[in-house]
């Protein structure tokens, strides 16, 4: 606990005016549990502190604690009363209220605590959350949404509009409530549209309150009646919006009755937004959208701690903003957590952003936030520690990521009517950032359960895709013609595009595991350039180039097909000499002997040497007579062909000198120029090579160099990881409805996320469960921090989830089950770590002297504890293992941390909270 109230800051208050300033501070040190054991409850009055304490307390004990609670002399004894020090300037003499120790009655109940900002009474209970709803879901299952923000005018009301109108055309049934009652917004929209005002959200809280049976009944039995006529918009596939606006008034003023009002003895504390589930559930509505008063109101409070109301907070990046947002989260999460699978997470939008001005400072609060948020939700209690402890930080992620809504200058000034600002909101794309906290229809869509109904056996699935997952982790070791099919992905599908009429001078750039050796394998299978465009779905290239290999990865395995019978058939055809072409091991040692003779500053020596090799793989040998440039031009004026490379990181290992760096300098930037220079193009070449080597290599403009070759890049983000998950399954024939696998390049994102339910489910529990919803999970679990998925980490995923969802004979409704992607993920981090030490030496060294930390390290940490300088973490911040948080400490991406043996001091936070 000594920790916990070091991070709160409760040192004694500077100044104590009067009771209400007491009164705080108790309840504060409550909060956090600061009372000692003999302390039961406290009550401030304008001229006395009452103590309700356990018999035979001491009023010495008393006085002790109250020194160390308020500070060194905060009390005195006059006329035997003990007394409490306020501060009054005008006297020098003491000045304060009596304090009186009540001895706790026997079977003393504790007082009724209620879902307020501000409890009536200040007791030992303030230490624990307030008591949880009897029921886990509403009736009917109806969800309530409620958007809050700590200041008007951040657009709380405009995302909380765009999402009722999006539930509504996904043909859900939307309860609209306009429950600011002091600055209503909705109302007016409402109103300009020319829609009926019959009932309001007044009116509903009248009934409420006067309701002779303290039910709720009466009130939604009257409210029924009069809804209908207030829909707005016009929806297909049932969906409606029915607006609840704030009154029916015509003149402004303070509400008559405020929702607290209703919370009187008899009734749940969480009647309110009982009341408007069942208000919703008459009317045929699934969900309940509520517009809340800004800031810290009890006008708000009742809806907001309620747990199972799914909390979304709105805020700009202005410090008071966010503060206050922060704030709120943290007294919520004291206060009404949720609980990781039962309850909704909480959610925040970070409005009015300018993304070319305040990007790096939208990140830094996004983390922040993020940690926030992360503080509003608890683990459930009995949680396993393979379903929630080890992968539980993925989970905070997944559901405490904050959503970024960029400035739009047409939503600062929105028109008068429903329908007009309807059509602001779609010009602006507003419901596109709403996308991940959209909450699950009644139906979930493309539901799993479909599936479940027809005669599946998931068992023979699960081996199916285990079976073809694995050997295709290493599919480049399978040899080139073994190895059917693949996924053309958008940078191949441009590489091929862009070089329909012309052969490509490229760098395709990828990360370790990306999949340059598989696509290099493929581009030489295809034995053409237009037959690798034809395999790719890329039509009208009309080149029909042969492919030739001039070096190949270690990890390429051959078998009936090699490298070295497509630089044979090259010669045989095209060669202006009888030599045989060169060996990929002849070409290397012809390099090795390269870098031992050439200097750093023999950039011609290596351009030459470079090009002797495509002279070498093509059957032509230079002599002191015919240099290789010679012999390329002459061979361009006959004859055309597209060479590939790959390979480099075995000959040049980490470039840790500079005549290796000299040499790849000269390859990527020096040769494409040569070959450019040649007249009609007729020689292409493509250089598949890792990022970080370009970036050692090119000290200079490297960031151009990158930029010019982006589109051809091996960067597998979210979307681009699922469409492998997918194309994976259906390759192995594991999808309970067979999909071709030449269809799954052209769906869209949404038709991605539906096609994979029947992969893992729409969440990573049952439908209705509160869980992360596993499309985002997945690439949270296995991307790291620059947001990228690498190919191999996705495959090695699907067989390990597949492996360990065999013997899972519960789940009837999906391949891969919570529990067993759960354990992949472990699994995973492992295999990546290894692989990584074996393919590359720099980063594979940082991680072993990572693992060999003797003390327990817990994420985030400091250089210090894990023996590293500023320079090794700057090198694996750049490749996205770390990212160094705003305190100076440094982050492990998950995919990293577990296969390290790191802990996670969010984990441990979630647990202390249990």
């Amino acid at each position: 606990m000594a920790g916990l109230t070091d991070l709160e800051g409760l040192t004694p208050p500077e100044h104590l005016f009067t009771w209400v300033d007491v009164d705080d501070h108790l309840a504060a040190l409550a909060t956090v549990g600061r009372w000692p054991e003999w302390l039961r409850a406290a009550d401030g009055w304008w001229d006395g502190l009452e103590l309700v304490v356990t018999n035979g307390t001491e009023a010495a004990t008393a006085e002790t604690w109250l020194n160390s609670a308020f500070g060194a002399g905060s009390t005195d004894w006059h006329d035997g009363t003990l007394m409490l020090r306020l501060d009054d300037p005008r006297t020098p003499d003491f000045t304060g209220i009596p304090v009186v120790l009540t001895n706790e009655p026997d079977g003393n109940d504790q007082p009724r605590r209620l879902p307020l900002l501000r409890e009536k009474h200040v007791t030992r209970q303030l230490a624990n959350a307030l008591e949880r709803p009897e029921a886990e879901r509403f009736e009917n299952d109806v969800q309530i949404l409620a958007f809050h923000s700590f200041k008007g005018g951040v657009g709380r009301t405009v995302h909380a509009v765009a999402m009722a109108d999006t539930i509504a055309r996904r043909g859900g049934k939307v309860l609209l409530v306009d429950s600011d009652l002091e600055a209503p917004g909705i109302t007016w929209m409402h109103k300009a549209q020319g829609g009926q005002l019959d009932f309001s959200y007044e009116d509903l809280l009248a009934l409420l309150q006067g309701a002779e049976d303290g039910s709720w009944t009466m009130a939604v039995d009257i409210a029924a009646a009069y809804l209908p006529n207030q829909q707005v918009g016009r929806f297909t596939g049932g969906g409606r919006v029915t607006v609840v606006p704030t009154s029916r008034r015509e003149h402004l003023g303070p509400p008559r009755i405020e929702p607290a009002d209703l919370l009187t003895p008899g009734r749940s504390p969480y009647f309110l937004t009982e009341a408007l589930a069942a208000l919703a559930a008459r009317t045929g509505a699934d969900t309940v959208v509520v517009d809340l008063r800004a800031g810290a109101s009890e006008l708000s409070a009742p809806v907001l701690l309620d747990p199972r109301v799914q909390r979304i907070f709105v805020t700009t990046l202005s410090h008071q903003s966010l503060e206050g947002t922060k704030t709120l989260l943290r007294q919520l999460g004291r206060r009404a957590p949720a609980l990781r699978g039962k309850d909704p997470a909480s959610s925040v939008i970070i409005t009015q952003y300018r993304q070319d001005v305040h990007e790096a400072q939208a990140e830094q609060e996004r983390e922040e936030l993020s940690s926030a948020l992360l503080s509003s939700l608890r683990s459930p209690d009995g949680a396993t520690s393979s379903d929630a402890d080890d992968t539980g930080e993925v989970d905070a992620d997944v559901l405490s990521r904050p959503l970024l809504s960029p400035f739009r200058e047409e939503l600062l000034a929105l028109p008068s009517s429903w329908d007009a600002v309807l059509r602001v909101l779609e010009s602006c794309k507003v419901s596109d950032v709403l996308g991940s906290i959209l909450p699950e229809p009644a139906t979930s869509p493309g539901t799993a359960e479909d599936a479940a109904r027809e005669d599946v056996d998931y068992s023979v699935l699960r081996e199916r895709l285990a079976e073809t997952a694995r050997p295709l982790i290493y599919a480049e070791r399978k040899g080139m013609s073994s190895a059917s099919g693949f996924l053309a992905t958008d940078p191949l599908r441009r590489l091929l595009g862009d070089h329909r009429t012309e052969p490509p001078l490229a760098l395709v750039v990828g990360a370790k595991g990306a999949g340059k050796t598989f696509m290099y394998a493929k581009a030489c299978a295809a034995k053409t350039w237009n037959a690798f465009a034809e395999q790719s779905g890329v039509k009208d290239v009309g080149l029909h180039l042969p492919v030739v290999p001039v070096l190949e990865s270690d990890n390429l395995e051959n078998d009936d097909l090699t490298t070295q019978d497509l630089r044979d058939a090259f010669a045989t055809t095209h060669s202006l000499t009888t030599g045989d072409a060169a060996t990929s091991q002849q070409i290397k040692d012809r390099l090795r002997r390269g870098l031992s003779t050439l200097g750093a500053e023999d950039d011609i020596a290596w351009r030459q040497l470079w090009l002797e090799c495509l002279a070498l793989a093509t059957g032509a040998q230079p002599t002191e007579d015919r240099d290789a440039e010679s012999l390329l031009t002459d061979l361009s004026k006959q004859s055309r062909a597209v060479f590939v490379m790959d390979g480099l990181e075995d000959l040049l290992q980490s470039l840790d000198t500079e005549v290796k760096r000299t040499a790849l300098r000269v390859l990527l930037i020096d040769v494409l120029a040569w070959l450019r220079s040649l007249r009609g193009r007729p020689l292409g070449l493509i250089v598949f090579v890792r990022r970080d080597l370009v970036k050692r290599a090119v000290r200079q403009n490297s960031e151009q160099l990158l930029a010019r070759y982006e589109p051809y890049a091996l960067r597998w983000n979210k979307e681009e990881a699922l469409r492998l998950a997918l194309w994976v399954t259906a390759h192995a024939d594991a999808l309970p409805k067979p999909m071709p696998e030449t269809e799954i390049a052209e769906l869209s994102s949404e038709e991605l996320v539906d096609a994979l339910i029947p992969v893992w489910g729409w969440k990573m529990g049952t439908e209705r469960s509160k869980e992360a919803r596993s499309h985002l999970w997945v690439p949270a679990a296995l991307g790291d921090f620059k947001d990228q998925v690498q190919a191999r980490d996705v495959v090695v995923f699907l067989a390990e989830a597949a492996h360990h969802s065999i013997p899972q004979t519960t789940w009837d409704d999906r391949v891969l089950v919570p529990s067993a992607m759960r354990k992949a993920l472990l699994e995973c981090s492992t295999i990546k770590i290894s692989a990584i030490q074996d393919e590359s030496q720099e980063i594979g060294d940082l991680l072993t002297r990572l693992q060999q930390v003797r003390e327990p390290v817990t994420v985030p940490f400091s250089l210090t504890e894990v023996g590293l300088d500023v320079a090794d973490a700057d090198f694996l911040v750049e490749s996205g293992v770390f990212a160094r948080g705003n305190d100076g400490r440094y982050w492990v991406a998950e995919i990293y941390r577990h296969g390290l043996g790191f802990g996670s001091e969010r984990r441990a936070k979630v647990l202390w909270r249990r």
